[in-house]
């Protein structure tokens, strides 16, 4: 496909816009939520469920990279999307060994670069989008990301994997939550729903935060970083379909 204006390569399908920047946003999640579980398994926490989780969080990583590939408007994104998919192939790998403390550092490493990855095919779409208002799209489904990566830099932290870039990288995700939150709490882009959503995603946030930083047991606040990823999932859809209804106005 040939790069291509962006209001161009968008005309007639605004929908799928935002749903490409959705996904791709998700990407950055599943691939937190993924070594989240691994973590969950290799420690001993509900291991049960985080075989669950971890499978989950690959087959929908797959599913929506495929996805992905049949709506690239530009040469920036079709780049993004090519290191994606081959720095997924080694997080994935990473993901498939046994989970255990000696073969956690090549995951740190190796989920950190995919997460990365998918930050810029995110910016990339985001960037492409005709409006923007698309950004609230990005900035909730951050929130969504930071939910998990919170979860998993506590694992990390508490296995002592690259502790001190993990107690950094814990500490800045922390505050990008509560930055995000703040971005999206005053945009004039906020309908009744998203304001309502905004405070249910908000009482599911205090408490997980008083809890991560309290560093209490690491099984409740897995629990927690699911309620606040259901509730940061909610946001992002109504995000979407706001995006996807002011292009078509």
């Amino acid at each position: 496909m040939n790069s291509a204006p962006a209001a161009d390569a968008y005309a007639g399908d605004e929908i799928g816009v935002a749903a490409a920047l959705n996904k791709a946003g998700r990407q950055r999640m599943l691939s937190q939520r993924a070594a989240k579980a691994w973590l969950m398994i290799g420690q001993g926490i509900t291991p049960e469920r985080g075989t669950a989780i971890l499978r989950a969080s690959l087959s929908l990583f797959e599913a929506q990279l495929a996805e992905l590939k049949g709506f690239v408007p530009n040469d920036e994104v079709r780049k993004a999307l090519a290191q994606l998919e081959r720095d997924w192939q080694t997080c994935k790998a990473a993901l498939a060994a046994t989970p255990r403390l000696e073969n956690a550092a090549a995951l740190y490493e190796a989920n950190e670069t995919v997460q990365a990855t998918a930050h810029r095919l995110t910016l990339a779409y985001e960037k492409a989008a005709p409006d923007p208002a698309y950004r609230l799209v990005n900035i909730a489904g951050r929130q969504r990301m930071l939910s998990q990566r919170l979860a998993k830099l506590y694992l990390f932290r508490a296995w002592g994997v690259h502790a001190q870039a993990a107690e950094m990288e814990f500490n800045m995700a922390r505050a990008e939550f509560a930055s995000g939150m703040y971005q999206l709490s005053v945009s004039l882009h906020s309908t009744l729903e998203i304001k309502a959503a905004l405070e249910d995603l908000n009482r599911e946030w205090e408490p997980y935060q008083q809890a991560l930083a309290a560093t209490r047991a690491a099984a409740p606040i897995m629990d927690m970083s699911e309620r606040v990823l259901a509730a940061s999932e909610k946001l992002v859809t109504l995000y979407e379909k706001q995006a996807g209804m002011m292009r078509s106005e």
